[in-house]
């Protein structure tokens, strides 16, 4: 009889740290997203593309282990050429905190026609995009693995590109 009370013992006392039945409760997984779209016109500092008007779309969401969503790029071109890249795709990895997100993803279908070589076709290249959600003096910046830099997932840079109209928003 004293081997079961002292086997008994521990085993209510552990029941009794562990308190009542499903008061343990895993933390919750964080949740990010970005939404929204913004436009605007390139400053000098863009070189050859200085004054060309883009536009971006963005919706992306994680729970910190899934991440889904899309995006869509145009970048229209000088007046009376063609747009130097319009795509799309999807996202695949968005990391966010403090009213700043990164999201990276996959073209899924798109062109780019840059300077006078014929369109290419950027199906499969990845992209990366940087927000800073000020509310209404959003900042953004973006990665284009096809023109060379080097995208890993929810690789970012500084958002120093202000759009003149934005409505993204950063949670997480």
């Amino acid at each position: 009889m004293k081997r079961t009370i002292a086997l008994a013992t521990p085993i209510a006392a552990l029941a009794l740290l562990a308190g009542p039945a499903g008061a343990v409760t895993a933390p919750e997984a964080p949740m990010y997203s970005l939404r929204g779209s913004a436009s605007g016109t390139l400053p000098e500092s863009f070189g050859q593309w200085a004054g060309d008007k883009v536009r971006f779309a963005i919706d992306a969401r994680s729970d910190g282990a899934k991440t889904r969503g899309t995006f869509d790029v145009f970048h229209a071109g000088k007046p009376g050429e063609p747009a130097v890249g319009e795509f799309q795709g999807r996202i695949s990895c968005l990391v966010a905190a403090d009213g700043i997100a990164v999201a990276t993803g996959v073209i899924t279908k798109g062109h780019v026609t840059i300077g006078d070589k014929p369109a290419m076709d950027v199906t499969g290249k990845k992209v990366s995009f940087t927000v800073h959600d000020k509310g209404r003096r959003d900042t953004m910046f973006w990665m284009w693995e096809f023109l060379g830099a080097p995208v890993n997932d929810c690789q970012g840079t500084v958002p120093v590109f202000r759009p003149s109209k934005s409505s993204l928003k950063v949670k997480g």
